[in-house]
């Protein structure tokens, strides 16, 4: 039980309804949680189970959703579900790249301050395995706001993704391996805060398409000209799979942006595996297409909701006292 006589469930609903409202004005989000905490107490005064009145009021992030239409704000909660999405996206990045720092840094960038002798060894093998765990404060960073409550969340969010922007830009070679991670937590932040701003539109669903089909179109272009030449399986591969891709992006199809993170990890996992010449720019590609595919996938993600216990009928955002029976 808490201080005020209710029951943990009620405090954890309430808690949970509070981070919902983060983006409401404070007095007003105030208000809604007060209303909503003399409704529980009046409820379990009149002898009505918790459980039962928690399914009444239904999720909290249904009862956000509805305060924000009666306030005239964006309904937010897909976007929260968007960031927490890349924020999971974004945790797995990371611990793929402490693999790869961890375990393969020295055969795929030179790190002359280490040493002539070190040859192929790890830095785990080389420093042990205290070094990995270093390697995974970048992914850390980026959980955080999967923890916070409220509006720490999203200044978690921006904080972590400038951050790693910076290390990225100054860490030399080590940077360039989290660079795409930072994508992916620029991602995570500004993707939530453009959709309550209802930013994008079909505009983006085009530029997004666009990008996704430019190695197709130029594949395509550099064959013509005699310059590339590609088999059955180059052209598959090169020219008609992002032609598609980015094809069904346009259209807002979401199988086309999961398509497109899918594929851009699997590119950064075949940097890993086949390091050559060319390992910088699969691995900056893959992370970038990573970075777009899951941001759009994630943004197109439904805004609705539905309530806990009561589907398909949303909760009031401001109950009413229960009645006394």
């Amino acid at each position: 039980m808490s201080d005020d006589g209710l029951p943990e469930a009620a405090e954890t609903y309430l808690r949970a309804l509070d981070a919902e409202l983060s983006e409401i004005p404070p007095d007003a989000a105030r208000e809604i949680v007060a209303d909503v905490r003399a409704h529980i107490a009046d409820a379990l005064d009149s002898g009505r189970d918790i459980a039962e009145i928690l399914a009444g009021l239904g999720a909290p992030g249904a009862v956000a959703g509805q305060a924000r239409e009666e306030l005239g704000l964006p309904v937010q909660d897909g976007a929260e579900r968007a960031a927490r999405t890349l924020s999971v996206v974004a945790v797995a990045a990371g611990v793929l790249i402490a693999v790869c720092v961890s375990f393969l840094l020295p055969s795929a960038v030179p790190v002359d301050p280490l040493g002539a002798d070190s040859g192929e060894q790890g830095l785990v093998r080389r420093f042990g395995p205290g070094i990995a765990l270093l390697t995974l404060l970048p992914a850390l960073l980026v959980a955080a706001p999967l923890v916070l409550q409220g509006r720490a969340r999203g200044a978690a969010r921006f904080a972590g993704a400038a951050a790693l922007a910076l290390f990225a830009c100054a860490s030399g070679e080590i940077g360039l391996y989290y660079f795409p991670l930072a994508l992916v937590a620029g991602a995570a932040a500004l993707v939530p805060w453009a959709m309550r701003r209802g930013a994008g539109g079909r505009w983006w669903r085009y530029l997004t398409g666009g990008f996704v089909a430019m190695p197709g179109v130029l594949v395509t272009v550099a064959t013509a000209g005699g310059s590339v030449g590609v088999g059955w399986v180059g052209a598959a591969l090169w020219i008609a799979g992002p032609l598609v891709v980015g094809a069904l992006c346009a259209y807002g199809i979401r199988a086309g942006y999961a398509v497109t993170a899918l594929a851009g990890a699997l590119v950064m996992i075949s940097a890993m595996a086949e390091r050559g010449f060319l390992f910088a720019a699969f691995w900056l590609f893959g992370g970038l297409y990573l970075a777009i595919g899951a941001g759009a996938y994630a943004a197109s993600q439904p805004a609705g909701g539905e309530p806990a216990g009561t589907p398909g009928s949303p909760a009031p955002a401001r109950p009413a006292p229960a009645p006394g029976g």
